[in-house]
């Protein structure tokens, strides 16, 4: 059995159940065997449906858990790439890839030099007496 986060102590305890009647009896057609199936099916729907519902409420406290169980949900996986170059050519190492958008980045992005950087203009229209010119911050 594959280790679920959103399965219950109670949950557990009755699948365990539906194992043991089944060793017993041999014949999953059999009514005790039938009980317990039922009983651990219906008690694995409840234990999802309380954890889903946790985490609808505690969305907003707790968006990560949230997103992973909503990933792990999701019936195809992302993954990025190949990607095709300026010059047609396929690119599928991930160094490559990181290379090429790195690249791409760059040519997207400016790059502001410091010598242009304008001047702050003066603010203050009171007397001169009332401006913070300096401040003096302390360790204390």
């Amino acid at each position: 059995m594959e280790e679920k986060t959103w399965l219950m102590h109670k949950a557990v305890k009755t699948i365990k159940r539906k194992y043991k009647v089944y060793t017993k009896y041999r014949n999953s057609k059999h009514p005790a065997c039938m009980r317990a199936d039922k009983k651990a099916y219906t008690e694995i729907r409840r234990a999802k449906y309380n954890f889903e519902r946790r985490l609808a409420d505690n969305i907003k406290k707790d968006t990560k858990s949230f997103y992973a169980y909503a990933r792990s949900k999701a019936k195809a996986k992302i993954n990025v790439g190949p990607l095709v170059n300026k010059d047609g050519e396929v690119i599928s190492l991930a160094e490559d890839m990181s290379e090429q958008f790195n690249k791409f980045f760059i040519s997207v992005f400016t790059n502001e030099g410091n010598e242009s950087i304008p001047e702050a203009e003066w603010m203050h229209k009171g007397p001169t007496d009332e401006q913070l010119c300096d401040l003096e911050i302390t360790e204390e």
